[in-house]
């Protein structure tokens, strides 16, 4: 079995292909066959299939060391929000909308930041056992997810702290600002699933948002 992991934001030419790209990569880099039991893709809302992703995200993509020159957008379709073990929304708004359009999928549906916030949580709370020691790496993500499904996000003051800004049609300097979040958001992410499921020790995972 396999557990995928779908970003999911408006056009899927900007912070999806990216958060993907970068998630992909840590995984990777913490469990080197993480492929064989994950597929971590992207698709947008009001995306049209087949668009190219503007030349910004690709220079800030180089700039990381990912190559997403000739990747295009998928547009969201019912067989692929269904196909997702977790779906991960760059806003409120596009979470929403993915639970009024599937409403069955309710619990697999966070924002990025949202669900980085509760493993965090979780990381700097937890005295007990690792979660899924031993298992393949899928198990584990499902058991994190589920445990994550669990606990409640903290009170803020303004809730667009959940949100990923869309950088659209602004400069470079605004893709590389989202970009840098991104990439911070997505490599605590995966070392809080690793620190939660015992692979790394938390003083030796790289938590940096």
């Amino acid at each position: 079995m396999t557990f995928t992991i779908l970003f999911v934001g408006s056009a899927d030419v900007g912070r999806g292909p990216l958060a993907a790209s970068f998630t992909a990569r840590e995984l990777r880099r913490i469990w080197p066959r993480s492929a064989d039991e994950v597929l971590v893709g992207s698709a947008g809302i009001d995306a049209i299939d087949g668009m190219p992703l503007p030349p910004h995200v690709e220079t800030v993509a180089r700039r990381r060391g990912l190559d997403l020159e000739g990747q295009t957008s998928t547009a969201m379709t019912r067989a692929l929000a269904e196909r997702a073990d977790l779906l991960l929304a760059m806003s409120r708004k596009q979470r929403a909308q993915l639970v009024l359009q599937h409403p069955a999928l309710r619990s697999r549906v966070f924002t990025l930041v949202e669900l980085v916030t509760l493993l965090s949580g979780m990381v700097d709370g937890r005295r007990r056992q690792p979660i899924g020691r031993g298992e393949r790496l899928e198990t584990k993500l499902r058991l994190v997810t589920a445990a994550a499904r669990q606990r409640t996000l903290p009170a803020v003051p303004d809730e667009r702290v959940w949100d990923v800004f869309d950088p659209y049609a602004y400069s470079l300097d605004v893709y590389e600002t989202v970009a840098e979040t991104l990439e911070g958001a997505t490599r605590t992410l995966v070392a809080d699933v690793a620190v939660l499921t015992g692979t790394r020790s938390a003083s030796g995972a790289s938590r940096t948002a």
